[in-house]
């Protein structure tokens, strides 16, 4: 948009300043072209356009003839300098990365299909059929199945930049929000799971048995990073997800390099109170935690 609109306010203004010029003057309507581009002309500052052939006018000419007719020309030059490369590349990039709101009714985490979530998500984003990489996947749910905190990230390649896609849940206004944004670099973009092949792999665990498994608590936990990594976490549970079974991973076996889902439980450790006996801080930590690891290969020392 900004390449249309400079020309067009170029050729308005000199059509304007061509009719106040009073005093006779050769190549006049160069001279205004010229005072306008000097007033536009941007130097770029670690990605900062900035003013500076208005500085140059400030600082350097000093014209003898017409002298109003040309500041005018250099002040609309820098006020379109504004406009193209502050205002309306601000108001694009805001409109482009406006949330997106998906009206959404959550149901029971012990009855979730976590696929049918994702692919729900999806459809409201446009990818251009880039490969979608998934990271930081979180959920937090209550005994009773009661969702509390619901998110995940997606990535996906454009070009020499990424497309960033953040999921979260409002639970006031029953929706999901998908924020945008865009960024040069994501160094561990390589290392992430496709998001796909993640929620294929999600809905193969049975949430409630789990669930049930590890003991009476008030909360319970479910993330992944979404990272490949080597996984060496001895003297805990951990199973390897394989032919859509899920078996028990030996210590001996570690350690292995693949992608993992972590589930655990949320327990209480400490609260503050004031003096009329309200609680005003409280403190957890995650305990019975469970990896489940898939994509494995062998780590051979």
């Amino acid at each position: 948009m900004a390449s249309f609109v400079y020309p067009l306010i170029l050729i308005i203004s000199f059509l304007f300043l061509m009719k106040k010029g009073d005093e006779t003057e050769s190549n006049f309507p160069l001279k205004i072209i010229g005072y306008f581009i000097l007033g536009s002309f941007a130097f770029k500052i670690n990605q900062i356009s900035l003013p500076l052939g208005f500085v140059v006018y400030l600082l350097f000419f000093f014209p003898k003839l017409n002298e109003d007719v040309k500041r005018k020309a250099a002040v609309f030059g820098v006020l379109t300098f504004l406009l193209t490369f502050w205002s309306i590349p601000f108001v694009i990039e805001k409109w482009e990365n406006r949330p997106t709101y998906i009206d959404h009714q959550l149901g029971s985490v012990y009855t979730m299909n976590f696929q049918k979530e994702y692919e729900l998500v999806k459809k409201q984003i446009r990818f251009n059929k880039m490969e979608i990489k998934l990271e930081d996947f979180r959920v937090n749910y209550n005994k009773d199945g009661r969702i509390t905190e619901i998110g995940w990230q997606l990535r996906g390649q454009n070009g020499s930049g990424y497309n960033l896609y953040q999921i979260s849940y409002n639970f006031s206004k029953n929706k999901y929000i998908v924020t945008y944004n865009q960024v040069d670099n994501w160094l561990q973009y390589n290392r992430l799971i496709g998001a796909d092949h993640f929620f294929e792999t999600l809905i193969l665990l049975d949430i409630k048995d789990i669930t049930h498994n590890k003991g009476d608590f008030s909360s319970y936990g479910i993330q992944s990073t979404g990272e490949r990594t080597n996984y060496e976490m001895k003297n805990k549970n951990h199973f390897v997800i394989l032919n859509r079974e899920i078996k028990l991973l030996d210590d001996e076996k570690l350690p292995v390099e693949g992608y993992y889902i972590s589930t655990y439980a949320i327990k209480k450790t400490g609260e503050v109170k004031d003096k009329r006996g309200n609680i005003t801080q409280e403190s957890f930590e995650g305990t019975e935690a469970s990896d489940y690891l898939f994509d494995v290969e062998y780590v051979v020392e």
